[in-house]
């Protein structure tokens, strides 16, 4: 992780990339200092990104963004595949190495309905 930034840009830091803030604010103050929500939006940021592998192991793209529920915690990724977005609730991914692995195979994730 680089290093923080100065506390000074902290403010507008956090209009402009709130996962960056949080992620500031955290390796500054520690993270019992740290708001839950500041806290979701950095483990929402990890996904970003993040490899999405199948059921087999096999890739399958990457997660492009992340859609909070009404509770601020993250719901659902949208992953390109083939070209076209897919949504897939987070509850279907569990960790695995750098990125993700999906409980449904290519071909369930590629049958979903495409996002907008």
């Amino acid at each position: 992780m680089p290093a923080a930034p100065a506390l000074a840009t902290l403010p507008a830091m956090s209009r402009a990339r709130p996962a960056l803030f949080a992620a500031a604010v955290l390796a500054v103050l520690g993270p019992s200092l740290v708001s839950p929500g500041a806290a979701r939006a950095q483990a929402a940021a990890h996904l970003v990104g993040a490899e999405l592998k199948d059921s087999k192991g096999k890739a399958v793209g990457r997660i492009e963004r992340v859609i909070a529920g009404a509770d601020g915690r993250p719901a659902q990724v949208l992953v390109r595949v083939d070209r076209v977005l897919r949504t897939l609730p987070t509850d279907a991914l569990t960790p695995a190495g750098d990125g993700y692995a999906s409980v449904l195979s290519r071909a369930e994730i590629a049958a979903l309905p495409p996002s907008e």
